[in-house]
């Protein structure tokens, strides 16, 4: 009796439909994996053609919102001592503490990096992000813009040069962020894991040539180009300018990825679940008013693995025992290409140390995600901005 006799007999059709699933997500996986993702890894910035031979001047803009002493003394002086001549760090500081602003403006008299300005917002009139940011792009002198957040940081003094390697390539440029956690703990890998799948299936469309998404705290456009596009769009949001504004005007030849270790940005994360997920929630505001076909690079992967889990463990359950092997060797086999590949890609993204707990998110990711998508309230929109 054949192998797919022997299922008929047993199991009828819904045997053989459940091994054809099992095989198909399989691929699915396996497509991800071995094919999208491999595009990341691959990627070199320096492949591209320069479009300007000389290097260009830049400013790096960041809106700093009320008092954080840690933009203060350590955020604010590692951007004015980046190892590059030509640039300027334009901060426009929103809020009305004069204390405060007297300490930015000593920063200034000390350091010719710092261009500063002051906005007064109060609880009667609300500025947004994409007003301050409006007033910096002006203040800038420099067509080259980089923008940036205070709670986040450069890795190392080699970030304004590696990032004008970009504008010598495009006129969009973005680059990784990678979360900080004070403490690491299995909660902490989960939420920075989460982060790097988001950012991971991000840059691969990037590389490809679609950009729907970057971090806030490392990206930038060209003052030329963003003056030709009337500014920002979806102004009824305090959020969206890096992304919704960065789907409008980033076509294929204009868009330069860069991953290196300098470009790295890392940002400051909650150690709390429910800080966490609240902040995620946020910025996932915007994903409303993505195209429906952004979403479906990630929302296959996520399912995909999800079902594929789930339909290898009911075959290995209710299966004969030689379908049983092949579901067990499809599992193992996947989970060594994924693990392989999330060791290639997370280097590139700037994540280390991530292989050995992989399998922890291959399982709670999916339910991760969903906690992230699930219905927010306006209270907790509210809450970070």
């Amino acid at each position: 009796m054949s192998f797919i006799d022997n299922i008929l007999e047993h199991y009828s059709w819904q045997g053989i439909a459940l091994v054809v699933i099992l095989v198909i997500l399989f691929f699915v996986q396996l497509y991800y994996h071995a094919i999208a993702y491999r595009s990341l890894y691959r990627y070199r910035l320096m492949r591209g053609r320069k479009q300007f031979c000389q290097k260009r001047a830049i400013s790096a803009i960041v809106v700093a919102r009320g008092e954080d002493e840690n933009f203060l003394t350590s955020e604010l002086p590692l951007l004015l001592t980046q190892q590059y001549d030509n640039y300027e760090v334009v901060v426009v500081y929103v809020g009305g503490d004069m204390s405060y602003y007297g300490e930015l403006k000593y920063l200034q008299e000390e350091n010719m990096h710092l261009r500063l300005t002051r906005m007064g917002g109060n609880e009667r009139l609300y500025i947004t992000t994409k007003q301050a940011l409006n007033v910096g792009i002006k203040s800038a002198q420099h067509n080259s813009l980089l923008f940036t957040t205070p709670g986040a940081m450069p890795h190392d003094d080699m970030w304004v040069d590696t990032m004008s390697r970009g504008f010598e390539r495009g006129s969009v440029v973005i680059a990784p962020a990678v979360p900080q956690f004070e403490k690491e703990t299995t909660k902490t890998y989960l939420m920075r894991m989460a982060e790097f799948n988001r950012s991971r299936n991000a840059m691969t469309m990037a590389v490809r040539g679609n950009i729907y998404w970057a971090p806030r705290s490392n990206f930038g456009f060209t003052r030329d180009l963003y003056n030709s596009t009337r500014g920002f769009d979806h102004l009824n949001l305090d959020l969206g300018e890096n992304d919704l504004y960065l789907q409008a005007i980033a076509q294929p030849e204009r868009i330069a990825v860069v991953m290196s270790p300098h470009s790295i940005m890392v940002e400051r994360r909650p150690d709390e679940w429910r800080e966490w997920i609240d902040l995620m929630r946020f910025y996932d505001t915007t994903r409303a008013y993505y195209p429906a076909t952004v979403g479906t690079f990630a929302r296959w992967e996520s399912g995909s693995r999800m079902l594929f889990l789930l339909v290898a463990l009911t075959t290995m359950v209710v299966m004969p025992l030689e379908v049983r092997l092949m579901a067990l060797a499809l599992v193992i086999l996947r989970y060594f290409v994924v693990v392989y590949i999330a060791r290639r890609t997370a280097r590139k993204l700037g994540e280390r140390n991530i292989a050995w707990r992989y399998w922890i998110f291959d399982l709670l990711g999916p339910t991760v995600e969903h906690l992230i998508a699930t219905h927010h309230s306006q209270k907790c929109t509210s809450a970070w901005r």
